[in-house]
């Protein structure tokens, strides 16, 4: 008998300010469904400026994905994902612009903390890019570190960044 995998959800936030953006955020659900696993829910996209350096503003969104692929290979499907719509390695530590950026927040498998992937992502509470499309899909999500839902870290957070809606959506 075969022994089924378990499904793990993961809590994805998307992000391009290279154009075009929207067809960049679009490409990446569209492989992530065909490489990851199905989206069970989905924000609206917003138009933000870049945090932590100057340059383009962003479309962002988040997604909650289900898969059988555990957190760490998951890891390992967005920056193939990433770097399929060409999105290049890091030079040193400064921010940059990028055609798409894919963040894993949270997984159901619990918290992480290795070199290259720490869940819940260390930052996602000062990044009101983040949290508002978070608000849209998981408002009552309790921050497993933390111990507050996503709409209390929105209504703390300090980033004074102005955050409009689009016109997009995701299919």
């Amino acid at each position: 008998m075969k022994t089924k995998k378990p499904i793990i959800e993961l809590v994805i936030s998307l992000g391009s300010n290279i154009e075009p953006r929207f067809k960049h955020v679009q490409e990446a659900v569209l492989l992530i469904k065909k490489n990851i696993g199905p989206i069970i829910k989905s924000s609206l996209i917003y138009e933000t400026p870049a945090w932590g350096f100057i340059s383009t503003p962003f479309l962002n969104a988040c997604i909650t994905i289900e898969t059988i692929l555990n957190t760490k290979n998951a890891l390992i499907a967005l920056q193939k994902i990433e770097k399929e719509l060409g999105r290049k390695p890091k030079i040193g530590l400064a921010y940059e612009a990028r055609p798409i950026d894919l963040d894993i927040l949270f997984s159901s498998e619990g918290i992480f903390n290795y070199e290259h992937l720490t869940v819940p992502h260390s930052l996602l509470h000062e990044r009101k890019f983040v949290l508002v499309p978070l608000v849209d899909i998981a408002p009552n999500y309790v921050h497993p570190l933390l111990h507050k839902t996503t709409q209390q870290l929105l209504e703390t957070c300090n980033d004074s960044s102005e955050i409009k809606i689009t016109k997009h959506q995701l299919t």
